[in-house]
């Protein structure tokens, strides 16, 4: 009985060994002791948003504006350059001169794509102004309610030099009047509420000035 408990035993402790002995290459090396590497993260860089156009970015604001100067003599001074009469008001308006309406070209350039008009000229935009001109009707009939008012000699047609966008002023009238004979040139004061508004086409400013609610000054 003894030799029987003692094979059992034996059978045992063979079996506890086998399942505690390490198998195949595993046991030939003893296992490592070093510390595990640490994990290493990578982080994406830092993203720097840029605009996708130039119109993202705000540019500063530069609009200028005129430097309108009170003289002693009753007048005021535009940009040191022009002087002017007149307070602006349908009673006592601007008296404006051509070489002033004419500055606009030192700036503009339709075929440029520059439309914007000069601070001196907007800021006659919306003012009450007359001025002494050339006068002649864009079509001939009994009377008409437009005039053109013109810096330069020109009967409408063939006779004296056409204007441009900057020395002439498209008059619309409150009253019509009254045409005389055709191809004659006649001279006057107009006054009005000018409006600045450039008008281009195929790269050239074909008008800028206009009288509102326009009458010829007695």
């Amino acid at each position: 009985m003894k030799v029987v408990w003692a094979l059992m035993a034996a059978v045992v402790l063979a079996g506890i060994v086998a399942m505690l002995w390490p198998t195949g290459n595993a046991g030939m090396t003893e296992p490592s002791m070093a510390t595990p590497a640490p994990e290493v993260v990578i982080k994406p860089p830092a993203t720097v948003s840029t605009p996708s156009s130039v119109s993202d970015v705000t540019p500063p604001s530069s609009t200028a504006r005129a430097m309108i100067t009170p003289q002693s003599d009753g007048s005021i001074s535009v940009d040191a350059r022009f002087r002017m009469l007149g307070s602006g008001t349908p009673v006592d308006p601007f008296r404006i001169s051509w070489p002033l309406l004419a500055s606009a070209a030192e700036v503009m350039d339709a075929k440029a794509g520059r439309l914007q008009p000069p601070p001196q000229i907007d800021f006659l935009n919306g003012q009450w102004v007359q001025i002494d001109g050339y006068l002649a009707p864009p079509l001939w009939g009994e009377e008409t309610r437009e005039l053109l008012v013109m810096f330069n000699r020109w009967d409408g047609c063939c006779i004296g030099l056409p204007p441009t966008a900057v020395d002439c002023v498209e008059a619309l009238l409150t009253e019509p009047l009254k045409l005389g004979q055709q191809h004659s040139i006649s001279f006057g004061t107009v006054r009005g509420r000018l409006v600045v508004e450039p008008f281009a086409a195929g790269g050239f400013l074909l008008g800028l000035y206009r009288l509102e609610e326009a009458s010829l000054a007695k």
